[in-house]
């Protein structure tokens, strides 16, 4: 019966990650007004399902500042104009600390937890060169961190992690995760003809690092908040935000290694 059970559970991740993974391909693909309004899409229902972490109310006036100056952002980013960001960023901070009595951090914090991520990749997206194959590149080493991870983790198992913050997860997972990222990395650029294999295999490690921070950090989240998912969205995989925790982190730091590059 647990077999059962646990079979059909693998099969609803499965189904649902091809799903999603078509899904993130096409959009990247498409680029231009439909990746931007895809974005946006996206942040709303990140952000939902962080103040559904934290049991915020969503008919507030720092939800509906915090979209409105975060879509201000997207298109900002899209158009090219950085330097307005600033403002209206301090704008969308000085709002909240002036309306919100409790928990202020949390409060601001998916302004950049959330919001950072997702100027990155309307940026690689619409202005970078090679933007699209970058965030093609993220998405191919996360995918292989997360799904080793898993797959390791269930089969292999041992001693755990970390256990106090995510006790699902083994130092076998872990471990077996970032080589995969590294080899992923140099398939992917060997493919591709991006980059020397060292620095592939460089990014390939950092990605899969912040990957997995970014998995454990949002189980943080969810720990001190005593939730075990963000929502019931995805089948098989809870919400959004726990199909992209690694993602999130692992965006910022190919960007920043792209950066680093150049």
């Amino acid at each position: 019966m647990i077999a059962n059970n646990f079979d059909k559970t693998l099969l609803t991740r499965i189904l649902s990650s091809i799903v999603l993974v078509g899904l993130a391909l096409f959009t990247n693909f498409f680029g231009g007004y439909f990746f931007l309004i895809s974005i946006i899409l996206v942040f709303f229902i990140l952000l939902k399902e962080y103040y559904n972490l934290f049991s915020f109310k969503m008919l507030s006036i720092k939800f509906i500042f915090s979209c409105f100056f975060s879509v201000i952002n997207f298109f900002l980013i899209y158009y090219g104009f950085y330097l307005l960001i600033i403002y209206s960023v301090l704008i969308n901070l000085l709002v909240i600390s002036l309306i919100v009595k409790k928990k202020w951090l949390y409060s601001i914090f998916p302004l950049v937890y959330l919001s950072v991520p997702l100027y990155i990749l309307i940026y690689l997206n619409n202005i970078e060169a090679n933007g699209k194959l970058i965030i093609l590149w993220a998405f191919i080493i996360v995918w292989s961190s997360d799904i080793t991870a898993f797959l390791f983790g269930k089969l292999l198992k041992g001693p755990k992690f970390v256990p106090k913050i995510s006790p699902n997860k083994t130092w076998s997972g872990f471990i077996i995760s970032i080589l995969f990222s590294v080899f992923a990395s140099l398939l992917f650029t060997y493919y591709f003809f991006i980059t020397n294999l060292f620095y592939s295999a460089l990014v390939g490690l950092l990605v899969g690092l912040a990957c997995s921070l970014g998995d454990l950090f949002e189980s943080w989240l969810k720990r001190i908040n005593t939730k075990k998912d963000t929502s019931n969205l995805i089948p098989g995989h809870g919400g959004l935000l726990d199909r992209l925790d690694g993602f999130l982190f692992g965006i910022i730091m190919i960007f920043i290694m792209t950066l680093i590059r150049s």
